[in-house]
């Protein structure tokens, strides 16, 4: 082959092109340590139509459950610049463990409405009986998760909140979500409680297990995220309107409109990161390599999906076969 021919061939079949980012501004931001909160986003997803959706799962540091709260608050900080960077109109923390050591910090740092995930043992506790709160362990020890369960208990005296962590369930999920023959039950405590609370968005994957596994309710708080994000986001692009504006669980007042604008984000990522793009003219879509993280967008009948950070490729693949663009 010639010289110009081959610098031809390579030119066309080339996956690596060095190119400036650009992603649309302007849009609602997701973040979990890993898959867990693509359950949230789901729920969200299904009550907007148009909307720019965009998830970071930083996969590669999962779970987080298990890292000390210094590295915690250090790595939701990191992210959380990328999406002051898009200009984001909202963001979702889908990871119990971030909302219980770093929601009311970032409240105070960034501009943009902020969601946190928080174990609905308010719904549960209000039938009373003994209520088991399956959490990870930095939720356990964390002040806001112990004021939460302190703040139910008084509210419905009833009820009896039993917390547990469930040290390795996340991990286990993460790894081993679509492994049939995997065992999660050996994470569970023993016992016979009258309803089960989720306190990892990991969690819900394995709902119908835990419910089977101990023969009752089991709740978890993703339909209550989304309404909120709807009220905190609530404007013309907004498809379901709700008919009366709620507080969120933690008394914080819902925002009453979106910040950010539309646009071209080129530059959220630090300038020192090298950006390269892989091109797949199979299936017409772009992945954005930007050292160990990938960018990757899809798009449904109704929404536009963005999936950053190292977990990216493997979130996007998930979210399809699970909930299905």
């Amino acid at each position: 082959m010639e010289k110009c021919e081959k610098a031809e061939f390579f030119e066309k079949i080339s996956v690596f092109l060095e190119v400036r980012v650009k992603i649309p501004l302007g849009g609602v931001a997701f973040f979990d340590s890993g898959v867990g909160g693509l359950t949230v986003l789901n729920a969200c997803a299904n009550r907007f139509s148009g909307e720019k959706f965009y998830y970071y799962g930083d996969n590669e540091r999962a779970p987080y459950g298990n890292l000390p709260p210094t590295l915690i608050r250090r790595y939701t900080d990191e992210i959380f610049q990328v999406f002051s960077r898009l200009q984001v109109k909202g963001a979702v923390i889908a990871c119990n463990t971030v909302t219980a050591l770093c929601v009311d910090e970032l409240r105070a740092k960034y501009s943009f409405p902020i969601i946190g995930a928080e174990p609905a043992v308010a719904t549960a506790a209000k039938a009373g009986g003994e209520i088991f709160v399956l959490t990870t362990r930095a939720t356990f020890n964390s002040p806001r998760f112990r004021a939460l369960c302190a703040n139910v208990a008084q509210n419905y005296p009833q009820a009896r909140l039993t917390p547990y962590s469930c040290d390795g369930l996340a991990g286990g999920i993460e790894e081993h979500i679509a492994d049939s023959f995997y065992d999660f039950t050996r994470f569970l405590p023993c016992g016979s409680p009258r309803a089960v609370v989720l306190g990892c968005t990991h969690y819900v994957y394995i709902k119908e297990t835990i419910k089977n596994f101990y023969g009752c309710e089991v709740y978890d708080g993703n339909e209550g995220i989304a309404r909120r994000l709807s009220t905190a986001l609530k404007g013309d692009f907004y498809e379901q309107k709700l008919s009366k504006i709620e507080r969120s669980r933690d008394g914080r007042p819902p925002f009453s409109k979106a910040v950010g604008e539309s646009g071209i984000c080129d530059h959220f990522l630090p300038p020192n990161q090298k950006i390269r793009i892989v091109k797949e003219k199979a299936n017409k879509r772009s992945c954005i390599k930007i050292g160990k993280s990938l960018v990757i967008s899809g798009v449904s009948s109704k929404n536009e999906f963005f999936f950053l950070g190292s977990g990216a490729n493997k979130n996007k693949g998930f979210y399809e076969r699970m909930f299905v663009f």
